[in-house]
């Protein structure tokens, strides 16, 4: 699967020239923090994960800057959940949400997916999001 892991940092600042940005400490610390993460971070996990080595930045610019990289592709926003989540995979696959936990699962699906006839032909992201309750929560519920 693609994914911006298959940039590195030092990739980066080449990204930000090729897309008229300038590669500044905050942009590349979000950037780092996404990259490395699998876990779809929100914006209060990135923020957190960034303030370890940009203490000084806010909220509003993480957001930016995921958002500013959701546009140009580098990564994806997973809407209609609770809060908005990120994710460094760009190629097909399928998320498990658990209702209960929230816990957002990867699984890859075929780049030969079957489109629905009649959709335009430009499309730009193929995304199935299954819901329902992780197996974890459903063995604690159980007991």
């Amino acid at each position: 699967m693609e994914m911006t892991g298959d940039i590195t940092s030092d990739a980066f600042p080449a990204f930000c020239r090729e897309h008229g940005l300038k590669c500044t400490a905050q942009r590349l610390a979000v950037f780092n923090a996404v990259r490395l993460s699998r876990r779809h971070p929100s914006v209060d996990e990135t923020l957190a994960e960034v303030r370890k080595t940009v203490p000084t930045v806010t909220r509003d610019s993480v957001y930016r800057i995921l958002n500013e990289f959701a546009d140009l592709g580098l990564i994806t926003r997973l809407d209609a959940l609770s809060a908005a989540r990120y994710d460094t995979i760009l190629g097909p696959h399928a998320h498990f949400i658990c209702e209960m936990c929230g816990s957002i699962t990867d699984y890859p699906l075929s780049a030969e997916q079957p489109i629905p006839e009649g959709m335009p032909s430009e499309r730009h992201h193929l995304e199935l999001r299954v819901t329902g309750v992780c197996d974890k929560c459903a063995k604690r519920r159980r007991r």
